[in-house]
């Protein structure tokens, strides 16, 4: 399980849209999807009720969206105090992208 796919989840259960959710993280929603799909494949269960009008969180899902946002405020928080560790002169900022096949590049890049 990688933090992105924590990142996906919370913001899927806050927009309970595939296609918002995915714009929020600039991408498009079949990949935001597949994201989802193998993060509630690894989980063994589903963490979203899906129709074609609506999405809305399991309990399963409920629980997992507490945890999950709890963990990445906890990682969040860990990288901002690494960051103020750091001298001047030696702070750095990395970001990381992964690409699949079909997938645009975001914007900014």
């Amino acid at each position: 399980m990688d933090i992105q796919a924590l990142r996906y989840a919370v913001t899927l259960a806050e927009e309970l849209h595939f296609g918002r959710a995915a714009r929020r993280h600039h991408i498009s929603a079949q990949p935001f999807g597949r994201h989802i799909r193998r993060l509630e494949r690894e989980l063994g269960r589903p963490l979203f009720h899906r129709t074609s009008r609506r999405v809305a969180l399991t309990r399963e899902g409920e629980r997992f969206v507490l945890r999950a946002q709890a963990i990445l405020r906890e990682i969040d928080e860990l990288a901002a105090s690494v960051q103020e560790d750091l001298p001047h002169d030696d702070a750095r900022l990395a970001t990381e992208h992964r690409r699949t096949a079909g997938e645009p590049l975001p914007s900014a890049v």
